[in-house]
């Protein structure tokens, strides 16, 4: 990964800062975009401690003006742009009914609007270069629907259906497009995961819950060797298949995942 410039949008905590992290040690260059400004700037002191470089460009993704700054400033600082990670995204969905109708709105320009933006404004860039990698952070819930993530589940389903999309209308232009699909993990996207990720000793049990490090690995890989999609863990593979093959039979399985958000 040394030499490549790779744009990484949410990467004050969770999964993007610990994937940052990874790639800080195989000397990537790395755009560090965020809202928070005072953890990005704690977060490319550690990415230059650990071999990589780094830049940090405060953006909300929700603004396009800021998309379009992000891109700028990574080309002014590095002259070009190999890999975008959407991983900006919110989430904590409760019952569908009582969710405000402004956080679905905000939910649904983070989580889906923002990353079809993000990548139609570093495409043409990409196009000139006649390479470059687009990575989606989508969901597990992007696949198999739980109960009380209705919101999420509806924009993570939407990322992977752009991806494919986009996908294949870049066939054979040098750009490849992917989605990742993790399970549960401890971030700040919900506050039963937000537990996990502080380490508090009564958080909630959550099944198939993988270690931050595990799914920074697997991301950085896939940035590595670009494919498809990539699920994990994998031996919830199986489960989006029941999913599909056998929607009754899911059905009935998914309450034992109410109350827990993805």
């Amino acid at each position: 990964m040394t030499s490549k410039v790779i744009i990484m949008t949410g990467a004050s905590s969770g999964i993007g800062a610990a994937t940052v992290k990874r790639l800080a040690q195989d000397g990537a260059r790395i755009t560090l975009a965020a809202r928070r400004a005072e953890k990005l700037a704690k977060l490319a002191n550690e990415v230059e401690t650990l071999g990589g470089e780094a830049l940090v460009v405060q953006t909300d993704v929700s603004k396009r003006a800021d998309i379009e700054h992000m891109i700028q400033a990574t080309l002014e600082r590095w002259g070009r742009i190999d890999v975008l990670v959407n991983n900006a995204g919110i989430g904590g969905d409760v019952s569908f009914l009582d969710i405000d109708p402004d956080k679905v709105r905000k939910e649904v320009h983070i989580n889906l609007i923002a990353v079809i933006e993000c990548a139609q404004v570093v495409l043409p860039i990409m196009l000139r270069q006649k390479s470059g990698h687009i990575v989606n952070v989508a969901s597990l819930a992007g696949l198999v629907a739980p109960p009380e993530s209705t919101v999420y589940s509806a924009t993570k389903f939407g990322v992977n259906g752009f991806s494919d999309s986009l996908r294949r209308e870049l066939h054979n232009t040098g750009i490849s497009v992917s989605a990742f699909c993790p399970g549960y993990t401890p971030s700040e996207i919900s506050p039963i995961l937000k537990a996990h990720a502080e380490k508090q000793a009564d958080a909630p049990s959550v099944p198939g819950l993988m270690p931050i490090t595990y799914v920074a690995d697997q991301l950085a890989d896939l940035i590595y060797r670009p494919r498809r999609r990539l699920v994990i863990p994998v031996g919830w593979r199986p489960f989006i298949a029941l999913g599909r093959l056998f929607p009754a039979l899911a059905d009935a399985l998914m309450p034992l995942f109410r109350s827990k958000d993805n």
